[in-house]
């Protein structure tokens, strides 16, 4: 194989590639998916493609966003709704929640995740149940396993890795 040949089949694999990765997280089984990762997977069709969003957690999640194309899905994105649509009825989910559950609340479990943070911010890890001590650390908006050691005051004692705080607990969910 000339020289040329290979440097077009790399250029073609690496544009590709470079196309697809963000439709990867799409590729994972949706009856796989608890029903906040479907509500998540399917508001992110829409965030990506501009939509205005008016709910405070799906703002919270996503930003207001409201750019064109003002969330106008092509034809594939429209079959993925559809499918997620359809996962999320079988599931019995309720706006990211399943349906034999109440959306959950702070402190009622062992393990969180960040919730209703933007996907370009960060949650605070303080040294105390208060905005007035002093930032130790962030949790990653995706960030999941946290060990939740108490709550009191709206606040939770957390774990996450090697850092040990206070996040405040509107922002963590329990599973």
């Amino acid at each position: 194989m000339s020289f040329m040949k290979k440097v077009k089949r790399s250029t073609v694999a690496a544009i590709v590639a470079t196309v697809a990765a963000p439709y990867a997280l799409l590729a994972q089984p949706y009856a796989q998916m608890s029903c906040y990762d479907l509500w998540y997977a399917r508001n992110s069709i829409f965030a990506n493609k501009g939509y205005c969003f008016s709910s405070a957690r799906s703002i919270n999640t996503f930003g207001r966003r409201c750019y064109p194309p003002y969330g106008q899905l092509n034809d594939w994105e429209n079959r993925q709704v559809e499918e997620i649509k359809y996962w999320e009825r079988t599931k019995g989910c309720r706006g990211g929640y399943g349906a034999s559950t109440p959306p959950p609340s702070y402190g009622t479990g062992r393990y969180a995740r960040v919730y209703g943070i933007r996907w370009d911010d960060t949650l605070a890890v303080r040294t105390g149940p208060s905005t007035r001590y002093r930032r130790i650390g962030d949790l990653p908006p995706n960030a999941s396993g946290i060990e939740i050691l108490e709550c009191r005051y709206r606040w939770c004692r957390i774990r996450y890795g090697n850092l040990t705080g206070w996040s405040s607990a509107k922002y963590l969910r329990s599973y």
